[in-house]
């Protein structure tokens, strides 16, 4: 299949190339789409050929749809998630993703469902000190290895957090590698906003930030971080 391949379905134009430029296929963003508009753009990225074909921001009646139209569809409801064509990867590298509220698991569930059907490995540490920062560095395993030694060591943390926005400067301020701020919508008068400027305006070199619930973004540009030749790969 050419690189540019794109296939027109009227209301759209599916960028069914994008695996082979990219090292992974266009992901259908279901927000603002009808139910049949995405089992449709859906259809021609699995008929192409893609594999781990990503729909996200799905309503349940869209997991749904999908979970009918594709047999072996692994639905996630929390992280309003689906995976099409689902294939094992062998879970390269390493991804660590943090939170430590209950509000922000659903942004966090979905950077690290991305970089899993990405091909990374990710360790998920859902209960960060946030209201203790004091206690972060033991939580952290004082050091980079997070107890577990340098070789198995994470290569990026993607840190989600919806309140004032802190908890990626503190974890970046601890580590010695690229820290994704993952701003949430979930806290505060100002959605998202607060957390989002906290991460812009970050005093810790390396902090890096997405939108507000770009869980996606997140994770996907964590996968890239951790492993970055993956596209040299697939394009070789």
């Amino acid at each position: 299949m050419a690189a540019d391949a794109v296939e027109e379905l009227g209301f759209a134009r599916v960028d069914i190339g994008r695996g082979r430029r990219r090292g992974h296929p266009e992901a259908v963003y279901c927000e603002g789409k009808t139910v049949a508009e995405v089992v449709a753009i859906a259809r021609s990225l699995v008929g192409s050929g893609a594999e781990n074909v990503l729909a996200t921001r799905a309503s349940d009646e869209t997991l749904g749809a999908l979970r009918a139209a594709f047999p072996g569809t692994v639905v996630h409801e929390r992280a309003r998630l689906a995976v099409l064509a689902p294939a094992a990867r062998s879970g390269t590298g390493r991804v660590d993703v943090v939170c430590g509220r209950p509000e922000d698991e659903p942004a966090a569930e979905e950077a690290a469902l991305v970089a899993e059907a990405m091909g990374s490995r990710v360790v998920r540490r859902y209960d960060a000190p946030v209201h203790d920062p004091a206690a972060l560095p033991g939580w952290l395993g004082l050091g980079l290895g997070l107890g577990l030694g340098e070789q198995d060591a994470p290569a990026v943390f993607v840190v989600a957090d919806g309140t004032g926005g802190a908890l990626p400067t503190l974890v970046s301020g601890l580590v010695d590698r690229m820290v994704i701020a993952l701003p949430t919508s979930a806290g505060g008068a100002l959605p998202g906003r607060a957390a989002l400027l906290s991460a812009l305006n970050s005093c810790s070199p390396g902090v890096v930030a997405v939108n507000i619930d770009n869980g996606y973004g997140a994770g996907y540009s964590a996968h890239m971080i951790n492993t970055p030749r993956a596209a040299d790969a697939v394009m070789a």
